[in-house]
């Protein structure tokens, strides 16, 4: 009995916009927030942009309360994340956001579609992540005057490096005590595989050897 009732509980699924617990499951990633924003900025760009938005969030630093440039909208059906998803060059208080599914700890990269799974012993309705992309854009370091990015990594940004070509040593000294100095950053480390990884991430150094090589390095790393 229970496996006759799978097709049109998966219509139900899809029909159903205000089931609560298929709308746990509509939301988003939204990256490159401008520290100046707030979540009833980004609520008012996706209701209008989209609709249907049940809440944001935008996520802060424990320490100092800063905007960590990034959060995540949540949906109440389908079709308005669907449109979310869809958007591009979005753009909000001067900066171009970067949109992508929000992560499940469940998410299977072996998925290729997005799947109702049925749980027929107490009729709960979930749906399965949405496939990561498994190849990747991997995290460019260009010139912020010579090439578009997304993320700038200069001075003063939370990304510049501390340490000063003259006064700290010469080129490979500096990277090789920014690279010292950001291990020790566990907020930093984890910030940057969300933040910066396969983005265009800006810093003056380009084409010269960088502190942006070992942001990338530690973007991409798995």
């Amino acid at each position: 009995m229970a496996h006759s009732n799978n097709f049109s509980s998966t219509q139900t699924l899809q029909s159903n916009t205000n089931n609560t617990s298929t709308n746990r499951t509509l939301s988003i990633h939204v990256g490159n927030l401008s520290y100046n924003t707030v979540e009833n900025d980004l609520e008012a760009l996706f209701n209008e942009k989209c609709g249907n938005v049940k809440r944001v969030r935008i996520i802060y630093d424990n320490n100092t309360q800063q905007s960590r440039g990034f959060g995540f909208v949540y949906f109440n059906t389908i079709d308005a994340f669907n449109t979310a998803l869809e958007l591009r060059q979005c753009s909000l208080n001067g900066r171009i956001l970067r949109i992508s599914p929000a992560e499940s700890k469940n998410s299977s990269s072996s998925s290729s579609t997005t799947t109702p799974n049925i749980n027929t012993s107490n009729d709960v309705v979930t749906t399965a992540a949405v496939p990561q992309i498994t190849n990747r854009l991997k995290t460019q370091v260009v010139h912020c005057k010579k090439s578009n990015y997304d993320v700038y990594i200069g001075r003063p940004s939370d990304w510049g490096n501390p340490f000063v070509i003259g006064k700290d040593g010469d080129r490979s000294d500096v990277i090789r005590k920014y690279r010292n100095w950001i291990m020790r950053q566990p907020d930093l480390l984890s910030r940057a595989k969300i933040e910066l990884r396969g983005r265009r991430i800006a810093c003056w150094c380009k084409p010269e050897a960088c502190h942006g090589d070992v942001l990338a390095e530690i973007a991409d790393a798995d």
